[in-house]
């Protein structure tokens, strides 16, 4: 078990510090196309440019370009949103140091549930601000006409990975309801 614990955090940290990369590159990229329509725009061919008729298209990029160069604020937020006071940090690298999993069971099924998420926390974490990462670059790809779908898809997997951020807490209220026999207080 202690390997599988060992092999999940170096995943996660793999992710942590490629996700700040891919976000930086994102801002980037989505203020460079912001400069880019505007400028194409201006010029006489406007008619024939792809998102003529969608005028939105740029500010949502250079919306984008804000929200990816403030990533770990915005992860922070959806946090706090979400009941937590989790502050969320891709800027700083440090190493993480995988738990012990040599006493995983508890004196009770609920106990060995929160043990065992407890462990795979960075894991899960890293994952959630991944899925969140994916899921705006998947609405402006679906805003930019470039893949079809539907934006909610995308709400759904940004509201995974915010619950895959707050795996601890999700997992205790899950157990909480199932101890209570899904009583509800209230």
């Amino acid at each position: 078990m202690q390997g599988l614990v060992n092999f999940t955090t170096a995943i996660g940290d793999g992710i942590a510090v490629l996700l700040p990369a891919f976000c930086y590159l994102a801002a980037c990229g989505c203020f460079l196309f912001f400069v880019w329509t505007l400028w194409t725009w201006s010029e006489p061919h406007r008619r024939h440019h792809h998102h003529w008729q969608h005028p939105w298209v740029p500010w949502v990029s250079l919306i984008l370009s804000g929200v990816f160069a403030s990533f770990p604020q915005f992860l922070t937020m959806a946090d706090v949103s979400a009941g937590t006071n989790l502050a969320v940090s891709l800027t700083s690298y440090a190493p993480t140091t995988p738990l012990n999993a040599s006493n995983i069971l508890g004196n009770a099924p609920t106990t060995t549930v929160i043990n065992v998420v407890t462990l795979f926390q960075h894991f899960f974490q890293s994952f959630g601000a991944a899925c969140v990462f994916w899921a705006i670059m998947r609405w402006r790809a679906i805003v930019n006409g470039r893949l079809d779908g539907r934006p909610s898809a995308c709400g759904v997997q940004f509201l995974f990975g915010v619950l895959c951020i707050n795996i601890v807490t999700v997992a205790t209220g899950v157990v909480s309801f199932f101890q209570t026999g899904g009583q509800t207080s209230g």
